[in-house]
């Protein structure tokens, strides 16, 4: 009896002070200088205090097609536990370069590295973020980058 209380004192003990984490935060037609973007943030984390991060960014039409998809790729195991996607509006890699594109991007990282900062998650520096970036084509490439079923 004396063993099963204390097992059970430490399962619930376990459970309340465990750091599980899961959260979708969609922003849709966002404007910055005439330029049509939007924004889509997923995290689902268990126990991870370095919490890596993917950045996608593309245009706006791919981004509709995958930010639903997201979650359901979380029900197998993943590399990354928080997913960022920027998508805007007649994007292609190539004018990703412009004035106002890139200060999307850049205003779009700012965030990412303010969240990480007020919850006390290891920092990325800007420039590592830009390298690590993800430009995707289309929708049929989010696979290669995560696992799909």
């Amino acid at each position: 009896m004396k063993k099963s209380i204390i097992i059970f004192i430490i399962t619930v003990c376990f459970k309340s002070f465990s750091q599980n984490i899961k959260c979708e935060i969609i922003d849709y037609s966002k404007t910055l200088d005439g330029i049509e973007y939007s924004t889509y943030q997923y995290v689902n984390s268990s126990y991870s205090y370095s919490r890596p991060l993917m950045l996608l960014i593309t245009d706006k039409k791919t981004f509709m097609e995958i930010y639903h998809k997201i979650p359901k790729l979380f029900l197998s195991k993943q590399e990354y536990t928080d997913i960022w996607i920027l998508g805007i509006k007649d994007f292609n890699q190539v004018n990703s370069s412009l004035d106002s594109n890139k200060k999307i991007i850049d205003f779009f990282i700012e965030r990412i590295l303010k969240y990480r900062h007020n919850n006390g998650l290891p920092i990325y520096e800007k420039l590592q973020l830009y390298s690590n970036a993800i430009y995707l084509k289309n929708s049929d490439e989010l696979c290669n980058y995560l696992v799909c079923k």
